[in-house]
């Protein structure tokens, strides 16, 4: 029976030992399954957020509205959705390759004769008030299903 009475305390002692000479130890100051710091300590100060503006959808005009609130044209969920454009961001700002480009499969989402723009927002989060440290920029237009303003 004393045994189970010193089998919590045992093991929080070797956990404890185990994570602070990790802390003290090792390059990145922690043991994956003993310790996380903090909670934020991973976190990059700066953030992209990718989204797309539709500003016509076959041939009807429309006024640029964000391509998460169109689920009922592109029928895609929500959350695929983001992940698509996070997806298709990537594939354009890293290198500009077609064959990647065309692999996101982003372009056939929406009907031919769609046009809309791809945009960046970045944040700087190491900034206590960091909504003053937004900046929007266009990365690109696709009119028609082709890159057409690449910048």
């Amino acid at each position: 029976m004393k045994f189970y009475k010193n089998f919590i305390v045992f093991w929080a002692f070797i956990y404890l030992t185990i994570a602070f000479v990790g802390r003290f130890t090792t390059y990145n100051k922690e043991i994956f399954p003993f310790f996380r710091w903090s909670l934020y300590s991973k976190t990059p100060d700066n953030i992209e957020f990718p989204y797309v503006m539709v500003t016509k959808i076959g041939d009807s005009i429309i006024p640029p509205t964000n391509i998460l609130e169109l689920n009922n044209i592109h029928h895609v969920s929500l959350i695929d959705m983001n992940l698509n454009v996070a997806n298709f961001y990537q594939a354009v700002s890293n290198n500009f390759n077609k064959n990647q480009i065309e692999e996101t499969k982003f372009l056939k989402l929406l009907p031919n004769g769609s046009n809309y723009d791809l945009f960046v927002k970045e944040l700087d989060l190491s900034q206590t008030d960091y909504l003053n440290s937004e900046k929007v920029r266009k990365v690109c237009s696709i009119v028609n299903n082709k890159i057409v303003n690449f910048d």
